[in-house]
């Protein structure tokens, strides 16, 4: 249920360069800790936040984004950590934490991970003008480390308005909160830096009304029902590899529409289609979890209304995967799984 400090590996510099520049194109020199940071801001208004009956979990780490931008504490102690994200802004948000790796003996900090936008803006611009070759040749200025990078979970997609809770085990060092859904067809300029303590909490991750597994090999497996009411869900992450898309798999917890055109939302998952991540979202979503090393163990903290809800990784073809699984939570009783074709 720790973290456990696995990294993801590549085969080729071609896939280290697709992946790092899903992710992190989200930088951006700019883009101060508290600030609320307007760029793209043209998707709606403000929403007003809903109220939650979210219950405290050990040590709880409030975060909210009113624009694009992450505020929270800037150091919490290590361990257990129910990270509580309201999202207060009109876009579509998540927050994935990186933890920065010791390379070679030296610990790599925020100020590094700063300087990576302008190999990405250099290289960017040339692609675009059709001078691909040029473009990713670039890419040969990124530090050897950046594949060294630990994602350690975090709270899946939030929809305006929404509030989602994640609790994870964080172990000490310097982390980095970022988000990259697009807006413009641009990844959202958002990170934060995230000093984890040496100091430990002492506590212990919720106790779990149900259990889910996602694997690479079987997809999203439930091992029991949900049920109308607070729930709190533990994600057992029994692998973890890239998929087409160079990124590993998470879990998503979505509430359907009665019309919810299902594959507009597989389609969205998948980073590499155009139109995949782009703001506004096809769905509303409530939380999840973003993706961790293999053994390790999130916990999602959510009060499920009946309804008809879908859990969806962000890989390509989901539904091959076994990784979109549609389900129905009614009142007072067990929800009714369906696989989706």
């Amino acid at each position: 249920m720790y973290i456990k400090e696995t990294k993801f590996r590549f085969a080729s510099i071609s896939g280290i360069v697709v992946f790092l520049a899903a992710t992190l194109l989200a930088c951006n020199l700019g883009n101060e800790k508290n600030s609320p940071n307007t760029h793209n801001m043209v998707m709606g208004e403000i929403p007003e936040v809903k109220t939650h009956s979210l219950p405290d979990y050990g040590n709880l780490v409030e975060v909210k984004s009113t624009g694009m931008n992450f505020i929270l504490p800037e150091e919490i102690p290590a361990g257990w950590s129910t990270f509580r994200y309201t999202n207060e802004s009109p876009v579509t948000h998540f927050m994935l934490i990186d933890k920065m790796p010791v390379y070679k003996g030296e610990q790599k900090t925020y100020e590094d991970f700063k300087k990576i936008p302008p190999v990405f803006s250099d290289a960017l611009k040339l692609i675009n003008a059709g001078k691909s070759e040029e473009g990713f040749a670039e890419f040969s200025r990124l530090p050897a480390w950046f594949p060294e990078i630990i994602y350690s979970g975090g709270v899946g997609m939030v929809s305006p308005g929404e509030t989602a809770q994640t609790t994870v085990y964080l172990k000490p060092g310097i982390y980095v909160i970022e988000c990259y859904v697009k807006t413009g067809g641009v990844f959202h300029p958002m990170h934060r830096q995230l000093i984890v303590k040496e100091d430990t909490t002492n506590e212990t991750p919720p106790k779990a009304t149900v259990n889910l597994s996602i694997s690479k090999a079987e997809g999203i497996q439930a091992q029991n029902d949900l049920q109308a009411g607070l729930q709190t869900i533990a994600v057992d992450f029994k692998d973890q590899e890239p998929h087409e898309h160079f990124l590993g798999h998470d879990v998503q917890l979505v509430k359907l529409e009665k019309d919810q055109d299902l594959k507009q939302l597989e389609a969205w998952m998948n980073w590499a289609d155009p139109k995949g991540l782009e703001t506004p979202a096809p769905a509303r979503f409530l939380g999840g979890t973003q993706e961790m090393p293999a053994g390790n163990t999130a916990y999602i903290t959510v009060d499920l209304k009946p309804g008809t809800y879908a859990w969806i990784s962000e890989v390509p073809k989901a539904s091959s995967k076994n990784m979109l699984k549609k389900f129905t939570v009614e009142k007072e009783q067990t929800s009714t799984v369906s696989e989706v074709e």
